[in-house]
């Protein structure tokens, strides 16, 4: 017997499908052609706008994973050997191994290199279109979402998102692309998402699961989006309880397989945990671990909130160790409760608020130092996902100010007046931010010049600079001559050395550089020879502060101590070539000519050299 086609569906699920194919149709309808063209020149041109300027910087820190990686630099033939590879060998400033794995982004730093070579305005070309993408799947992802929405509330939103400075970072540094593309392709698997509610067809769900994967190895920050695929599928999905549960386990599977599949291709390289990256590492004491991630999740929604001044790196100690009894912390704590609170009171009901709150919480809690401490404990990028939260929680509360329903599909003109005005107030401080801060990235040093002052209480940062004043000099040679070089240049070197060194006396990196200039600037012998002794005393088995220290003793005419220094040096790398030269040129200091060439010999023998 056939159904009476004018009877409306008398079941829960029927109906349920049936309001399904309803918004997946006002959803096609309202968005023509012409109108998506529309859409998509705006956001290319608000791209451009703000990050336009880009397209004349340099490279900056920690670019050189575009110019000096040898993988880079061989082009698309190295894309196979950088998928069975970390991003690098080893840290530039701290010396030491990472076990980050994110082949994608260097990938493209390889076909770049095929295409052009060194031209670093191109490159930033590449990340603004990247960045365009990424905010163009955005709005959609949102427009799906919000598909019973005014269309002005997911365009307000997509436009404040893409102008918020905290983004800067992710933009305008190049070696930042993997945040970008992480981010690219988690929505891109939220868009089959929404795929598969409306025609709840299986193969949606395996391509959400693919590009998930993809994300993760992009960077491991896509690793929150498998909370928000979920989050989504509850507040949108219509679906039962345990079909959210089965694909909550699709999903955790592929970041599962993400998370473990690069440890079949390479082996395990842990990475190497210092203290002036973050005390935590070292830290047990509970409500001090606590206190300091409430810190930083303080620092996450002041910078959302009051984004200046931006700065490259924090690390320890700009976000400094905190008891939970701290009033700072406490307020940390409140503020955090209370969203808590808001989200599980009205989670049940499905409010707009309550999802925009949650998707924050979801994306800044891995990068919170609650379940695990973060390198650099705090970073802007770290928010480049949840800032997408706060900006539509941002906009809804606007909306409700002018008390505007952000579901009304007519909104009065006095109405959208207003709430566009007070969008663009915002937006005006907004763009002026990100254009003048994307100058700050025009290369090494104006970073550098424009954040220093903002950063003495950082370790690392102050070390970073003063080795960079001291890289200009190009190398070792030109160093041995800098006593005669500007004073101003000398003076500042040993100014930041001395600041990372304040914030975190135990650095070894920081007393063996400072121990250098003491050496060949200064001629400060005596001051060297504190500096060497403190740095083999913090780690004795690392050569250049042996050394550095038996370099030392021979300019005090120490001679039995400095071989006991060389001699050291052998100990831990033996055949070490300038082990024998140093050892060599201490005996003909002594006049033993014999002893001094039999030195001499090893030490051309283990360089391969006759």
């Amino acid at each position: 017997m056939k159904k009476n086609p004018g009877k409306k569906p008398s079941t829960k699920k029927a109906l349920s499908w049936a309001r399904t194919r309803e918004a997946v149709t006002a959803y096609t309808q309202s968005l023509p052609r012409k109108a998506n063209l529309i859409i998509i020149g705006f956001l290319f041109a608000w791209a451009l706008l703000l990050y336009g300027n880009t397209l004349r910087n340099s490279y900056a820190i920690d670019d050189s994973l575009l110019t000096e990686n040898d993988m880079v630099r061989q082009g698309v033939k190295a894309i196979p050997a950088i998928f069975s590879s970390y991003l690098l060998d080893e840290d530039k400033y701290t010396g030491g191994q990472t076990n980050d794995y994110r082949p994608v982004a260097k990938a493209s730093y390889a076909i770049e290199y095929s295409l052009w070579g060194e031209k670093p305005g191109r490159s930033h070309l590449v990340s603004v279109f990247l960045y365009f993408i990424a905010s163009l799947i955005t709005f959609y992802v949102l427009r799906r979402l919000l598909i019973n929405f005014n269309i002005l509330f997911p365009v307000l939103i997509t436009v404040l998102f893409m102008a918020h400075p905290v983004h800067t970072e992710v933009v305008a540094s190049l070696r930042n692309r993997d945040e970008i593309l992480a981010y690219l392709f988690g929505m891109a698997g939220m868009y089959n998402l929404l795929s598969y509610i409306s025609t709840r067809k299986i193969r949606f769900v395996v391509y959400t699961c693919a590009w998930f994967m993809i994300a993760c190895i992009s960077k491991q920050s896509a690793l929150p989006f498998a909370g928000l695929y979920i989050l989504v599928l509850y507040f949108f999905g219509n679906l039962k309880t345990g079909t959210i549960m089965r694909l909550g386990f699709f999903i955790f599977l592929a970041a599962g397989a993400a998370f473990l599949i690069p440890g079949f291709i390479i082996p395990h390289a842990p990475r190497s945990s210092f203290y002036f990256e973050n005390a935590l590492y070292f830290e047990k004491k509970l409500w001090l671990r606590l206190g300091t991630a409430m810190m930083s999740l303080l620092f996450y929604l002041r910078i959302l909130f009051y984004p200046h001044p931006l700065l490259y790196y924090y690390g320890y100690n700009m976000i400094p160790l905190a008891s939970l009894w701290s009033p700072l912390a406490q307020l940390s704590a409140l503020v955090y409760t209370v969203l808590l609170v808001y989200a599980g009171i009205n989670i049940r009901r499905k409010k707009f608020l309550a999802f925009a709150i949650l998707w924050y919480l979801v994306s800044i809690f891995m990068y919170s130092n609650l379940l695990l401490p973060v390198v650099g404990v705090v970073a802007e990028r770290f928010v480049f996902l949840a800032s997408l939260g706060f900006v539509m929680a941002l906009v809804f509360l606007i909306f409700r100010l002018f008390k505007t329903e952000p579901g009304s599909l007519t909104i009065e003109f006095e109405s959208r007046f207003k709430i566009i005005g007070l969008v663009l107030v915002i937006l005006v401080p907004y763009v002026i931010h990100t254009v003048n801060r994307n100058t700050d990235w025009r290369n090494i040093m104006s970073l550098f010049t424009k954040d220093i002052p903002h950063l003495q209480k950082s370790a690392k940062a102050n070390y970073q600079y003063a080795g960079y004043l001291i890289s200009t000099l190009n190398d070792d040679e030109e160093f041995l001559k800098y006593g005669s070089a500007d004073q101003a240049l000398r003076e500042n070197i040993k100014k930041h050395l001395y600041l990372s060194l304040k914030v975190y006396p135990g650095g070894y990196n920081t007393l063996n550089d400072m121990g250098r200039v003491f050496l060949q600037i200064d001629k400060r012998y005596d001051s060297a020879l504190y500096c060497f002794q403190k740095a083999v005393a913090v780690d004795p088995a690392l050569i250049p502060g042996w050394s550095n220290l038996g370099m030392t003793y021979r300019q005090l005419g120490e001679y039995p101590r400095a071989l006991e220094c060389y001699q050291k040096v052998l100990v831990l790398e033996p055949g070490n070539p300038q082990a024998y030269f140093a050892i060599g040129e201490i005996y003909s200091d002594l006049g033993d000519v014999n002893t001094s060439l039999y030195y001499y010999d090893l030490g051309w023998k283990s360089s391969g050299k006759k």
